[in-house]
């Protein structure tokens, strides 16, 4: 049998391997290719379009850092216009009540130097019930003048007594019943005028209705002053003359 010698390269068998991988990749990338130009698509036209997206995007940014910061500004200068207007605001209030107490005292010394019915005699020129800060604990605050022309003494005692409902019965309590007989009278002596000042303290489920005032005068032909004042739930001023 004879001897067949046949030439073997296998670097060609795999170099055509490669060409033809090769014009595979190429084909299949000039169909694609071809495929975006039939469709319209411009890859220039696509990156330009790509960096004006991003230019765009920079400005957007640029602008929204800018409308934060103004942002941040005006919210800072609102709230120091809110902090001023609001100094502003209690400095005036202050200076109200300032100006409310003193035409409250000029009134008052005017009571005292002129008074309306310019009669010499006993007066009860103020009557201040407000509460003390303690439950069912009231403050309370009588002013009694007489007129400066009367340089005579004035002396004597003031019953004070809280009439009101307790547990549905009518009752009145005395200035030693409201103050735990710490207080058993109200005693005054003056020549122009004195203020009387102390705390009371109502009982559990009293109801109270009304503040009875008795002022008895003493050594002097003077008659009582008797006042009643409604009990004073929204005002806490009650200013009463003779």
């Amino acid at each position: 049998m004879p001897l067949v010698v046949k030439s073997h390269h296998p670097w060609k068998t795999r170099l055509v391997a490669l060409l033809i991988v090769l014009a595979l990749i190429m084909g299949s990338w000039s169909i694609f290719e071809y495929g975006r130009f039939s469709a319209g698509y411009d890859s220039h036209e696509a990156n330009q379009l790509k960096a004006q997206w991003a230019a765009n995007n920079t400005k957007q940014q640029d602008l929204i850092d800018q409308l934060r910061a103004e942002k941040a500004i005006l919210e800072r200068d609102s709230q120091i216009k809110r902090e001023a207007y609001g100094e502003l605001d209690g400095t005036l209030r202050q200076l109200q009540a300032e100006i409310l107490e003193l035409k409250e005292e000029l009134a008052f010394y005017r009571g005292i130097v002129s008074p309306r019915d310019a009669a010499r005699g006993l007066r009860v020129q103020s009557v201040k019930l407000e509460s003390n800060g303690h439950p069912k604990g009231y403050r309370y605050k009588i002013i009694l003048t007489q007129v400066l022309k009367n340089d005579k003494v004035a002396y004597g005692r003031v019953n004070l007594a809280v009439e009101g409902m307790l547990r549905g019965i009518s009752t009145r309590l005395s200035i030693s019943d409201l103050t735990g007989k710490s207080v058993k009278e109200i005693n005054y002596r003056f020549t122009y005028f004195q203020s009387l000042e102390g705390d009371i303290t109502l009982p559990e489920g009293f109801q109270p209705l009304r503040l009875r005032l008795q002022v008895l005068p003493w050594g002097r032909h003077e008659d009582e002053i008797l006042r009643s004042i409604n009990w004073p739930i929204k005002e806490k001023t009650t200013n009463v003359g003779k």
